[in-house]
This record gives C-alpha cells, sequence and structure tokens, in this order.
C-alpha cells in the first residue's frame, strides 16, 4: 500500500523543512539572568543560614562538652565552616548583568556566569566537602564510646560517604542543568 509510507515521508518533510531563526528578545535574555542571578543569590543565603546555624550548634559543643577531642574537633568544623563561607562569598556570588548590555553580550554575560557557576558545583568535593571533613571526624572520635566495635566507626564512615557523596552527586545533578541551558545559550549564538 502507498500510504504504508506516509508517516515516514512526512516526518522526514517536517524534520528537513528550514529552520527559521529567529530573533531572541533582549528582555528575555535578561529575565533569564536576572531569574539566575536571583536563584543563586537564594542558595547563598540558605547556605549562609546554614553555616549560622552550624556554627552556632558546634560552638555550643565547645562549652557543653569537656573532652578535649570534641573541643577540637568543634573547632576544626566551625574553621572549615568558615572557610566555606568565605569561599561562597568569593567564588559563587553571582555577577550583575548590566542593563546597557546588547543581546550578543547579554547571552554572552549569562552563558559565562552559566559556566562560572558549572564549574563551581563541580568542584563542590575540593572547597564544599572537604574542608569540614577533618573537623567531623575529629569531632566523631571524640563523641564515640570508649571501646566501640570497628564496625561502629565503619557504620559512621558509611554514614558519612553516604551523605557527603549524596551532597556531590547533588551538585553535579545541577551542574549538568546548566549545561544544558549552556547548550541552548550555544544553539542561540550560532542561529
Amino acid at each position: 500500500m502507498p500510504n504504508e509510507h506516509l508517516p515516514d515521508d512526512l516526518r522526514n518533510v517536517w524534520q528537513n523543512q528550514p529552520v527559521e531563526n529567529t530573533p531572541v528578545p533582549l528582555e528575555e535574555i535578561q529575565r533569564k539572568a536576572q531569574c539566575f542571578e536571583k536563584r543563586i543569590d537564594r542558595r547563598n543565603l540558605r547556605e549562609y543560614a546554614g553555616a549560622a546555624v552550624g556554627i552556632a550548634a558546634y560552638t555550643f559543643y565547645i562549652f557543653k562538652f569537656h573532652s578535649p577531642v570534641i573541643r577540637a574537633g568543634s573547632v576544626l568544623v566551625i574553621a572549615g565552616v568558615l572557610y566555606v563561607v568565605a569561599q561562597l562569598y568569593r567564588r559563587a556570588s553571582p555577577g550583575k548583568l548590566p542593563a546597557d548590555l546588547a543581546v550578543t553580550a547579554s547571552i554572552e554575560f549569562h552563558r559565562r556566569e552559566l559556566v562560572h557557576q558549572r564549574d563551581l558545583l563541580r568542584s563542590v568535593w575540593r572547597w564544599y566537602i572537604a574542608p569540614i571533613v577533618p573537623g567531623l571526624a575529629v569531632f566523631s572520635a571524640g563523641i564515640m564510646p570508649p571501646h566501640s566495635p570497628v564496625w561502629v566507626y565503619l557504620l559512621l564512615a558509611l554514614f558519612f560517604l553516604v551523605t557527603l557523596g549524596g551532597i556531590v552527586w547533588l551538585n553535579h545533578r545541577a551542574a549538568d542543568r546548566l549545561d544544558r541551558q549552556i547548550a541552548e545559550l550555544d544553539n542561540l549564538e550560532t542561529h
């Protein structure tokens, strides 16, 4: 039957038709850049609030526990969190899109911001996770009952590995989403 091939023919015609190059309105690019900037600002604000809670908790532990190991671990966690906050402020604060940029310059600016945040998310283990690990390890060693079986230490290590690994995994997923947005912008620039 000649009509059996019609769907494939229609699909080929549809897929091979020329694509219209519709220019992206400047307002649309600016809106996307501003939404992204606000999302990064909110993320950073949540991180600062979480850091404040963590610092308050470990400061409390310094005064509550008399064990020098727990106190040392608490100090190390606080130092690690302060380092993370400084890195977050220095490295993760979003750039502000100037209002007077043309479409191409706005796309380039927004793309640079996406790439910057993507790279930051991919390196989260180095600047976000690693600084707090020593303090968590020392603190955990201090709160463990003396002569605890090895399996208790292994279970605690597994808990930290899964939790911190989950944070890294979530950040890599977010970086993958930014990669898709970067590819969309690259596609706009080529048309």
